[in-house]
């Protein structure tokens, strides 16, 4: 049995992913997010500045320890580095990430 499925999470509320908990989450919400490949591109003071792997021209800024911390790596080793997310647009605009990953 492939133990690496008990170990996933889900990107809308962080619990773990079953069959139970795939009943709780059908409906557009679910739909809407997609995870999304990311590479830091600089650090500029305690901001961590990151653009699309595949849109170069979407960019985004967050802070740099909480990143890193979600990374479960060093602050000085962020810039450089591909990650995923998962991303799901706000109602009222924006777009809120979750599930950090290092690629």
């Amino acid at each position: 049995m492939d133990t690496s499925q008990h170990n996933l999470r889900c990107g809308l509320c962080g619990q773990v992913v079953d069959a139970r908990h795939e009943q709780n989450h059908e409906g557009p919400e679910v739909d809407a997010g997609r995870r999304v490949e990311h590479v830091v591109v600089e650090l500029r003071g305690a901001t961590a500045h990151c653009r699309a792997a595949d849109d170069p021209s979407r960019t985004s800024r967050t802070g740099a320890a909480g990143l890193a911390e979600q990374l479960g790596i060093a602050l000085p080793d962020l810039p450089g580095r591909h990650y995923t997310c998962w991303e799901t647009p706000g109602q009222y605009g924006g777009v809120f990430r979750s599930g950090f990953k290092l690629v």
